[in-house]
């Protein structure tokens, strides 16, 4: 049909209606759980080093605190004393010994030198080693805090598990691989030992030990030697700076992971297991903070934790069996049956151990106090980390590894909680009547 253009009427059209288009991303799925955990991450890392047991150590705490308490049954801030000194003044002690130590060599009294040499060996042991924290009564103790929150089970309790990491941060180094400092004094510390012993001998024999007199030409010459190395052991003076570090992958990455397991824990309520989300104070001075709560908390005989310390590269994810310096046993079926199901999932978790002088975490102290307990960490090995230093920062943490670690102990608890009655492995349903898979890997 003709029609007039303007004049002739118009015919209307069928316009289609639009649905809309609903992206839904599981608010609790591994991915999403990752990116509030790194979101978290990224919000307390403004507070700035935190020193333990400082204000900005407790602002973090209180933070935490704060944020656990949208999703656990009960948050608790357990103060306690601690002395930030145990980081560093032994290496300081550690340097006076061995100088004064060359010093009675010289003046031929090598058994005085024998003494010191091995208080220099105790000093070790009990403060680098065991952070007994033998001078602490002597320095000023100020208050940390711990943060302790519990999720509990909808049935009657039938275990624990225990979810720690740390919010204080480290004392920076003064230079680039400075842990290699100790390297000289522990050389200086043998050889000044073997030298001392030798200079008794020799001085029992020509009757001079217990009276003073000048070493002739050939001693001098090891003695010398001995001097040397003492003066380069100075370098444990400077070894620590007096500013902490931002402390954002050691361990703030472990605490938002903490915070992203509450969440889902406190959605997903578990049968017959307790979830126990612990922060502690002042690992970085000896774990003063973990070892005052085990000290002070007793837990049922079927009690695991996974403390989580330094998540940095996804490829370098690890699950210790042995902490405090390589010398503190870890449960190491438990860290065998983590590294297995990781690799079910998709996942590549090592199996591994800290070295001698590399420290320790908090799993050895819930160890010591008859707990099993396994250490997830993603450091990488030797000395390139950005742990200790100014450049532990958001961004050498990769989310990737948050992702890792949370789908990982999700379906660990899981797996354990169990029963016969229980849906599916791996699918729930969630509240709104939606279907939930664990993680895309599966």
């Amino acid at each position: 049909m003709f029609k007039i253009p303007f004049f002739g009427k118009k015919e209307k059209k069928e316009k289609k209606e639009e649905k809309p288009v609903y992206v839904f991303e599981d608010s609790l799925s591994s991915n999403a759980l990752a990116n509030r955990a790194y979101e978290a991450v990224s919000r307390l890392s403004e507070i700035g080093p935190r020193l333990a047991a400082t204000k900005n150590a407790r602002m973090a705490a209180n933070n935490i605190a704060s944020r656990l308490e949208s999703f656990a049954d009960d948050v608790e801030i357990l103060p306690f004393l601690a002395d930030r000194s145990r980081a560093y003044l032994w290496t300081r002690i550690l340097a006076f010994l061995l100088s004064i130590s060359s010093i009675f060599l010289l003046f031929g009294l090598p058994y005085i030198s024998l003494i010191l040499n091995a208080l220099s060996f105790l000093l070790i042991y009990f403060e680098a080693i065991e952070a007994r924290g033998l001078f602490s009564r002597f320095f000023k103790k100020e208050e940390g805090e711990n943060v302790k929150a519990s999720i509990r089970p909808e049935l009657e309790e039938e275990s624990v598990v225990i979810l720690s990491a740390h919010h204080d941060s480290a004392f920076l180094y003064n230079r680039k691989d400075a842990v290699k400092d100790i390297y000289v004094p522990l050389f200086s510390l043998c050889y000044l030992t073997v030298l001392s012993l030798f200079l008794i001998l020799h001085e029992a024999l020509s009757g001079t030990l217990f009276s003073f007199n000048l070493p002739s030409l050939f001693p001098f010459i090891f003695i010398a030697f001995g001097i040397v190395l003492s003066v380069f052991s100075f370098r444990l003076f400077s070894l620590f700076s007096t500013s902490g570090s931002p402390g954002v992958g050691d361990n703030l990455s472990g605490v938002g992971v903490l915070i992203a397991l509450s969440e889902y824990f406190s959605k997903r309520k578990l049968k017959r297991t307790r979830i126990e989300i612990v922060s502690f104070d002042a690992e970085e001075a000896g774990c003063q903070g973990s070892r005052d709560y085990y000290g002070m908390t007793t837990y049922p005989e079927n009690t695991i934790n996974i403390n989580i310390d330094g998540l940095y590269n996804a490829e370098e994810l690890s699950i210790l069996t042995r902490d405090g310096n390589g010398l503190v046993g870890l449960d190491e079926p438990l860290a065998m049956e983590l590294s297995a199901l990781a690799k079910s999932m998709g996942y590549k978790f090592r199996v591994g151990k800290l070295s001698f002088f590399a420290g320790a975490t908090d799993s050895s102290s819930a160890s010591l106090a008859g707990v099993r307990s396994v250490c997830i960490t993603g450091m990488a090995p030797g000395f390139d980390t950005a742990a200790h230093t100014s450049k532990d920062t958001i961004d050498k943490v990769e989310k990737k590894s948050l992702e890792a670690v949370i789908s990982l102990i999700i379906k660990y608890i899981e797996s354990k909680d169990k029963s016969p009655l229980d849906e599916k492995e791996g699918e729930r349903n969630l509240f709104d009547g939606r279907k939930y898979k664990l993680s895309p890997r599966e």
